[in-house]
């Protein structure tokens, strides 16, 4: 096991990997008839109580070999499970809310997509007709929820509606869809999903031969709700703690470690990490330029001059094959390297690398300063998300 910190970003991804492994284990000790959702799990057996005892000290003893600790109430005939409270006693079901918990729902006059805000109440009324099990248990049931829709500005009155059942449907083919989803703020009176799928049909009309893979059917628009002010200022502030936190009395980070600093690729900076970097080649005749991003400068930079020294690497990158045409030719060449920006790279919370995405912004919209990039280079996947797959973290 790994330690995952309650309320961290893959948390509830871990629980559930571990949670699917946990119920192989003991799955066949209540007949399928047990369920899972997080960290909280229900089983039903009609054993008698001494052997519900027995059953809860072996599940207890299975979580123990696995250095995992499981909390178990046997022989309920009512119990709390998530939002519905289950009575074994007469096979009625109904919501169920802590105590003294207050119920929220978004604002209807907040900024959200005009579709979420329509959809609130109407999910609101489907989940408690589904987790009451009569007419008379959801009347009963649904004085808090109305008052907090009330509160919350939406003209809806909650009434029952009994579920049908879904008749199954053959499954068709799925489609590849690519999703396209811009922020929502309402303060934009463009309508920008028209004009994105308008801007689908132009430039993808039925006799382009990329029609079958971009069209309505195959580009969809979501959108995407922006940060609340909370969240902003809480990042903001501790963006400012962080900074006045640093000691006065820390080491000066060493920016160059080169023995020869007159030689340095950066003029002193070498040792920079998680940058966009430019060389620019200049000969006799011609100046070329290219774009890459490193890690760690110094690294790369050592990889590029490897390239530029031994034949069998000329073909590593379109730096080094201009570089083994200059030779070839006998031309005099000089290399210039220089910083174009800093970037973060991948991580798990925004699921963006900003340093692949700029590289690969300067290669559409920049020519000017990567003349030697060519265009395949975008369809190169993302390097730094390898470091953080689940395997690379197991033993």
């Amino acid at each position: 096991m790994f330690d995952v910190t309650m309320g961290s970003y893959d948390g509830a991804e871990t629980c559930e990997l571990i949670g699917a492994y946990m119920l192989s284990l003991i799955t066949n000790r209540f007949k399928d008839r047990l369920g899972l959702y997080r960290d909280d799990g229900i089983a039903v057996c009609k054993d008698k109580p001494r052997q519900n005892e027995k059953t809860k000290q072996e599940v207890a003893r299975v979580f123990k070999s696995n250095g995992l600790k499981i909390t178990i109430d046997a022989n309920k005939k009512i119990v709390n499970f998530l939002d519905v409270t289950f009575d074994l006693t007469n096979g009625s079901y109904k919501p169920y809310t802590k105590p003294n918990n207050k119920l929220l729902y978004v604002h209807k006059q907040s900024n959200h997509p005009p579709t979420t805000l329509k959809n609130i109440p109407k999910n609101v009324n489907q989940r408690l007709s589904s987790i009451s099990s009569s007419e008379n248990i959801f009347n009963e049931s649904i004085t808090p929820y109305q008052k907090a829709l009330d509160e919350s500005g939406y003209n809806h009155e909650l009434k029952h509606e009994p579920q049908q059942r879904q008749q199954t449907h053959k499954k068709n083919r799925k489609r590849n869809i690519t999703w396209y989803n811009p922020p929502w703020n309402s303060n934009m009176k463009t309508n920008l999903g028209r004009k994105f799928l308008n801007v689908v049909d132009k430039c993808f009309t039925k006799t382009h031969p990329l029609y079958k893979i971009f069209n309505r059917h195959t580009l969809k628009l979501s959108y995407s709700c922006m940060p609340n002010m909370k969240t902003i200022i809480v990042s903001h502030n501790k963006k400012i703690i962080s900074e006045s936190n640093k000691t006065t009395t820390q080491q000066p980070e060493k920016n160059c470690n080169c023995r020869k600093k007159p030689d340095c690729p950066l003029e002193g900076n070498c040792l920079q990490t998680n940058i966009i970097y430019q060389a620019s080649v200049t000969s006799d005749t011609t100046t070329e330029t290219y774009v890459g991003l490193a890690s760690s400068f110094k690294e790369r930079y050592r990889n590029h001059q490897a390239s530029f020294r031994h034949s069998h690497k000329c073909n590593e990158t379109e730096l080094s094959k201009h570089i083994w045409k200059l030779k070839d030719a006998n031309k005099p060449y000089h290399v210039k390297w220089k910083i174009l920006k800093k970037c973060k790279p991948y991580d798990n919370i925004r699921k963006k690398c900003q340093l692949c995405l700029f590289e690969k912004f300067i290669i559409i919209y920049k020519r000017e300063l990567c003349s030697l990039n060519k265009r395949n280079e975008l369809a190169n996947s993302c390097p730094h998300r390898k470091k953080h797959v689940l395997k690379n973290f197991i033993n």
